[in-house]
């Protein structure tokens, strides 16, 4: 039996549509039996293709004895593909022809020409890439949307900009939900620092990802990462350039008003995404941003931990759940086998391996927890609260501030690199440029510093206020949040406590 095959990646005035190749092919059948095979909207730089992986598996069960073809790269466009592919041909005795390259594969010039004609098929391929790319990154510089859907609790609008009919990002008004649950997720995951609690709470009250699937773990932390919620300002344009970005704007442009976009290509990249943007370029869009770049970068700098924190431990015996530390060993300390007579005993891991000897005062959970209560409440009521929903945006006073102190430090790093060709002359140029730099910023770090507000980050004001009045009626679950909200560790040496606050 006779195979054609036709493949067509996009429809195009000037492409090739499938009948054509059909009919062009039909005049070499003859009277045979065929079968078609045909992919439409495949791209040729893979093999992922079903009908054409239906082929390949009749060729195997030795049902196909020819294959043809309109053109050579209908088959593939990647040399290498096209080689293993032609290898298969010959392993089952199957001919192959051209309708457009007329060459004899049964000898050593035909199968020369063949591969010529590849190396200029994969060629080809190689420089529509790049015209794509190219193409995919002046769009993105012009703040173009690229492609795709637009991200969750925005819509895409029609615009043109520079005469160029695309799109841009707005808020969706169908559901103005969204940006709310958005913007509820990166409070919950400040207080939570769970992805996954934050995930089945979504799935809980029936809430779906923009592609109508439940919310996962990936899908909450994409949303956490995505830049096109943040106010970019310089504290933004900062920390996305020591990721290793490439920053299209200066400076200047980040007022803290607009959200961005990070783009390019990923591959060959092992690390995941956002822990080394290199060869990744930032572009200021045109959409305003929902989520002050103070809270999006505190979200930023505990995601870069790459810890995950479950929302208040597994411990069931005790609220102190993972803050518990041994003195002598450093290792966790737990409640021995529950409750004894009534009363929780702790031991240290140590204790477990036979490998501390340090404590030898007994003391229970029951007098830990006293202890911290007292000292936590106290602490508590030293700080001043940032209700919930009451964000507090970078000043564009301060933000002009950091504007120039980062321009500040860059201009010193670009003057040192030029030290060791400078003569004597330049040498003094350098150095009183130096240090009127390096004056007028600590002159900006005193000023900043001033202004800095020393309110603890957003917290369940609601929890806090009953923590305060009545410990005892809030549930075990929210006095584990309020103890990991305020403390780092708790230090338990031989009958004496430290606890070390965040």
């Amino acid at each position: 039996m006779v195979a054609i095959y036709c493949r067509q990646s996009v429809d195009k005035k000037d492409s090739i549509s499938i009948e054509q190749q059909k009919t062009a092919c039909c005049y070499l059948v003859g009277n045979e039996a065929y079968t078609v095979f045909s992919d439409k909207g495949f791209t040729g730089a893979n093999t992922n293709r079903p009908a054409f992986e239906k082929m390949i598996r009749s060729v195997k069960s030795g049902k196909i004895k020819r294959v043809i073809v309109y053109k050579v790269d209908r088959i593939s466009r990647s040399l290498m593909d096209f080689v293993s592919i032609y290898s298969l041909f010959e392993k089952h005795q199957v001919e192959f022809v051209s309708c457009s390259e007329q060459f004899d594969t049964s000898t050593a010039m035909g199968k020369a020409t063949l591969q010529i004609i590849m190396v200029f098929a994969e060629l080809e391929r190689s420089m529509i890439q790049k015209r794509v790319r190219d193409n995919f990154y002046e769009r993105a510089k012009k703040g173009l949307f690229l492609s795709g859907k637009a991200p969750y609790g925005f819509s895409k609008i029609p615009a043109s900009i520079d005469g160029i009919r695309t799109h841009q990002l707005s808020p969706d008004m169908e559901h103005p939900e969204k940006l709310q649950i958005v913007q509820r997720i990166y409070e919950d995951y400040r207080r939570y620092r769970s992805l996954g609690s934050i995930a089945k709470q979504l799935n809980d009250k029936g809430i779906l990802t923009n592609r109508g699937k439940p919310f996962t773990a990936v899908s909450v932390s994409r949303i956490l990462r995505n830049t096109v919620y943040v106010r970019a300002d310089a504290d933004v344009y900062d920390y996305l350039k020591a990721k290793g970005a490439t920053l299209n704007q200066p400076i200047d442009d980040y007022k803290g008003i607009y959200g961005c976009t990070v783009y390019g290509t990923r591959k060959g990249k092992t690390t995941k995404k956002f822990t080394d943007l290199k060869g990744e370029y930032v572009q200021l869009n045109q959409h305003e941003g929902i989520i002050p770049s103070a809270e999006w970068l505190a979200v930023q700098h505990e995601l870069d931990k790459n810890k995950p924190v479950s929302n208040s431990g597994k411990g069931k015996n005790t609220w102190l759940t993972g803050l518990t530390k041994c003195q002598f060993c450093g290792k966790g300390i737990s409640v021995v086998n529950g409750q004894r007579n009534g009363r929780r005993y702790m031991n240290c891991g140590g204790k477990k391996e036979h490998s501390c000897q340090g404590r030898k005062k007994a003391m229970t959970f029951d007098d830990l927890e006293l202890a911290v209560k007292n000292a936590l409440l106290t602490r508590i009521t030293a700080f001043r609260f940032t209700p919930v929903g009451q964000r507090c945006d970078v000043t564009a006073e301060e933000n002009a501030l950091k504007i120039q102190l980062i321009k500040n430090r860059e201009e010193i790093g670009k003057l040192t690199a030029k030290v060791a060709e400078a003569d004597k002359t330049l040498m003094k140029y350098i150095n009183e440029r130096i240090q009127k730099l390096d004056e007028e910023s600590r002159q900006i770090k005193s000023r900043l510093a001033r202004s800095a507000s020393d309110n603890l980050p957003e917290f369940d004001a609601v929890m806090l206020k009953q923590a305060l009045t009545d410990w005892e009626s809030l549930s075990f679950d929210a006095r584990k949040l309020t103890a990991q909200a305020f403390i780092e560790k708790v230090i338990i040496g031989d009958g004496e406590i430290g606890i070390f606050y965040k």
